[in-house]
């Protein structure tokens, strides 16, 4: 029976209604619950680091600000992160066009499929 993999401090696996992190130093990921990382807060990180990496290679890296142009009357909460699920993520979703599934989905013929490509690796 295959193992299912395992990541964060916690050691579970990967659960997709959870926010992860991967770790720059490591490449291993985490729950931001578990490491203290909101979901907001990691676009503004350039480098992560975990707790384990950040004793060897130092605390994480926060992205630099570019001060805002003077004289600009822009909108402070641009270049931030829209929460998702929030009133203006769902018009801004609203407002985009997506590919169609035809131009983003490969479609092999069996011809092309080998046993390999349906197994489970080790």
């Amino acid at each position: 029976m295959a193992s299912v993999p395992v990541y964060c401090l916690c050691r579970l696996p990967y659960d997709v209604t959870r926010f992860m992190i991967e770790c720059d130093g490591c490449q291993d990921w985490f729950h931001g619950s578990c490491v203290g990382v909101e979901e907001e807060a990691a676009a503004e990180i350039d480098l992560y680091h975990c707790p384990q990496c950040a004793v060897l290679r130092g605390p994480s890296v926060m992205k630099r600000r570019r001060a805002a142009p003077k004289g600009a009357a822009g909108d402070a909460d641009v270049g931030r992160p829209i929460r998702t699920g929030s009133a203006q993520f769902v018009r801004e979703l609203r407002g985009r066009t997506f590919p169609s599934a035809d131009e983003v989905l490969l479609k092999p013929s069996g011809a092309q499929l080998m046993v390999e490509d349906l197994e489970e690796p080790p």
